[in-house]
């Protein structure tokens, strides 16, 4: 089953948007690279095979986050001094001086 670039590119935000959808600003974080990491490998392979095994995997592993993500907000957490700061959250980096 060969997959267009539109339902690739679908599959890709949804995986960016359920990553998105975790509390807990670690696991958000480690989401969103590794997904970000798994597209941008596959957008490089040639192997017709490879991409619907890449696919497949993705998409098992979106499934995956969806229900860990549940999972996540059920849960309270402590907020890290990154989450807690609204200047670290913001990107901005502050540096001791």
């Amino acid at each position: 089953m060969s997959m267009s670039q539109s339902e690739i590119l679908h599959l890709y935000r949804s995986s960016l948007r359920a990553a998105q959808r975790f509390e807990t600003y670690n696991f958000r974080k480690y989401f969103y690279r590794r997904t970000h990491d798994r597209f941008h490998a596959m957008r490089e392979e040639t192997d017709s095979r490879q991409v619907e095994r890449a696919v497949a995997e993705a998409r098992a592993e979106l499934e995956v986050m969806q229900r860990q993500g549940i999972l996540n907000k059920m849960f309270s957490h402590n907020r890290t001094v990154i989450e807690s700061d609204p200047h670290y959250a913001s990107g901005a980096r502050r540096f001791a001086v």
